[in-house]
């Protein structure tokens, strides 16, 4: 059996009674940075320039952690839905309910309300923090589930409170919701401000929730991944140990000096585990945007607060190699970004040598993971140059598989699927047994990733395929059954196949390929070619008023039927093989 092993040096022993507030604020091995009673600040709020300590962090999630126990009867086992853009409290509210023994449950800020909705009931949230921006969509969504005005926290500016915040004296509340300054300003006053703190016993860590972060399976809608406190805090230390930090030796990260980008969404697996959590541990000062606004503005920002660690996704690389805004800056940031990690999807041969040329000299390199890793199974090893479409190495205390569709490990070179196995490997999907059967394989502890790849002797990974039917666009994962199952309710559609194509921005475009009701043949046969373009337009339309922007569909196609099997499977490699032959859809041009 061939097991490939990590060639990273072992983090050694994990800590299995510590949840993340402990681990973040009281955990002090021998090589972590101490920023405490340092005036360096850890998170800076981009628009404005606010900025917060170690110890005002801590500050704020214990006062907040009392507000929440004290307003919102939160506990253990509580969960707490986060609907937000990037916001410097993101991490506040997470290590306030945590240090309660409440569980979060991050969404995308982009959800519409009944996306929310979905989330909120699977997730059996009963209370939800939402931004400003997120009011309307997240009321909305909040009250379809039923959920108490009273638990509804609204996560206010940093540009608004420092007007009229609560602890300046502004009000406390909107209505029956609260803010969350307010329930600050309430834990503040609190006399029993760790009452109700939540302490794990040994190997607690290893099972007791503390995230259910929402990830696209092959079939159907989202579902949760049950991510225990031992996943991330384990993930932190084996991204620092690969990267030399544990041993000291170390020099791709600058604890004290370094300032990151912290610009990935915190809802998602990367920017929550990398982008904020392991940034905050470690040390490194983090420059919060609530959103990526384009590419020269990302750039301007970078400049401005001395931005050296870059966290990014294929298309914001691509755009910084093409996008004429962008080349001016190339000579400067070349000098000043020391390290750009890209990962959540491939980025392609000839985007990485256009890199290279762009930013001479620059660390930089992909890594791979996923939710059900609780992020990081490979990345760029430091002190080589990157291997062009390698997803890097596997971290510290990772062993990989290659298994062929047989279930026969595979030697090195050769082509399967990759199994893995570590640390941070999560518990499997909430109420969903045989989806966790199917992805969990309990003999080993492996996790089947669904990826189809090979290594080569210097143990560097090739993701080459999917053997999973998911379409992965900028990152995101995007279930075709889900778009196709949408579809079918369309009265013009009486079959639909959904595939993902390439495409230089995004990654993959979900494309749609339909065979039309009687009713719409009819009308086809009596009206012609403007009467199928509108039936495509109106297809279109359908999805993108009702899905995420990062499910709506690059084109439809229509077509006679769709190819199936004897026994009912939907053929989609004989979709794909019809779509070479079709002409290419639009580029996309936004991220």
């Amino acid at each position: 059996m061939t097991i490939i092993k990590s060639s990273g040096p072992s983090v050694g022993t994990y800590p299995d009674d510590k949840d993340l507030y402990t681990f973040i604020f009281e955990h002090w091995p021998s090589y972590r940075f101490d920023p405490r009673t340092k005036s360096l600040p850890l998170l800076i709020d981009e628009p404005t320039g606010q900025s917060w300590t170690f110890e005002q962090c801590r500050d704020r999630v214990d006062h907040l952690a009392a507000g929440l126990r004290d307003q919102l009867g939160v506990r253990r086992d509580t969960v707490v839905c986060i609907f937000s853009p990037n916001s410097v409290d993101y991490l506040i509210a997470i290590l306030a309910l945590h240090k309660l023994g409440a569980v979060a449950s991050c969404a995308n800020p982009a959800y519409n309300a009944s996306e929310l909705s979905y989330q909120i009931d699977a997730s059996k949230s009963t209370a939800i923090f939402l931004g400003e921006e997120a009011l309307k969509v997240g009321g909305e969504a909040a009250e379809k589930a039923k959920m108490r005005k009273d638990h509804v926290v609204i996560m206010q500016t940093p540009r608004t409170t420092q007007g009229k915040g609560a602890l300046k004296g502004g009000a406390k509340r909107e209505g029956e919701a609260w803010y969350l300054e307010g329930l600050v300003a309430e834990g503040r006053d609190s006399k029993e401000l760790h009452k109700g703190r939540v302490t794990l016993k040994p190997g607690e860590a290893r099972k007791k929730l503390a995230f259910l972060s929402f990830s696209s399976g092959t079939t159907g809608l989202p579902k949760g991944v049950m991510i225990q406190h031992y996943a991330p805090l384990s993930n932190i230390q084996q991204f620092a140990s690969f990267n030399g930090m544990i041993s000291g030796k170390g020099t791709r990260f600058l604890p004290g000096r370094d300032v990151s980008l912290g610009g990935l969404p915190f809802y998602h697996i990367y920017g929550l585990v990398v982008g904020l959590l392991w940034t905050f541990y470690s040390g490194i000062t983090n420059v919060v945007l609530p959103r990526f606004s384009g590419i020269e503005p990302m750039i301007k920002t970078t400049l401005k607060y001395g931005i050296t660690l870059w966290w990014l996704v294929p298309p914001q690389v691509v755009l910084l190699v093409k996008d004429p805004k962008a080349k001016p800056y190339l000579p400067q940031l070349a000098k000043q970004v020391r390290f750009l990690m890209i990962g959540a999807a491939p980025l392609s041969d000839d985007v990485s040598k256009q890199l290279d040329k762009a930013l001479p000299g620059v660390d930089w390199g992909q890594g791979y993971g996923m939710t059900e890793s609780c992020t990081v199974l490979s990345m760029h090893p430091p002190g080589i140059k990157p291997v062009y479409g390698s997803a890097g190495r596997l971290v510290s205390d990772v062993e990989a598989q290659v298994v062929s569709p047989e279930g026969k490990v595979q030697p090195v070179g050769e082509l399967g699927e990759l199994w893995a196995r570590g640390p941070s490997v999560t518990l499997g999907y909430l109420n969903n047994q045989k989806a966790t059967d199917e992805m969990w394989v309990k003999e080993g502890g492996w996790l089947r990733t669904g990826d189809e790849v090979k290594f080569n002797e210097k143990g560097d990974m090739f993701i080459l395929d999917r053997l999973k039917e998911l379409i992965k666009v900028k990152g995101f994962q995007v279930a075709p059954a889900e778009l196709e199952g949408w579809l079918l309710n369309h009265e013009d559609v009486a079959d639909a196949g959904v595939i993902g194509l390439p495409d230089d921005m995004s990654g993959e475009i979900p494309v749609a390929f339909v065979a039309l009701s009687q009713t719409a043949k009819e009308r086809v046969a009596k009206d012609g070619s403007g009467e199928e373009g509108k039936i495509k337009e109106g297809l279109m339309r359908f999805v993108a008023d009702n899905k995420i922007r990062y499910k709506h569909l690059g084109a439809v196609h229509i077509i006679d039927a769709i190819p199936k099997n004897p026994s009912g499977k939907l053929l989609r490699r004989e979709l794909r093989e019809q779509a070479k032959k079709l002409p290419a859809p639009p580029k996309s041009s936004r991220l």
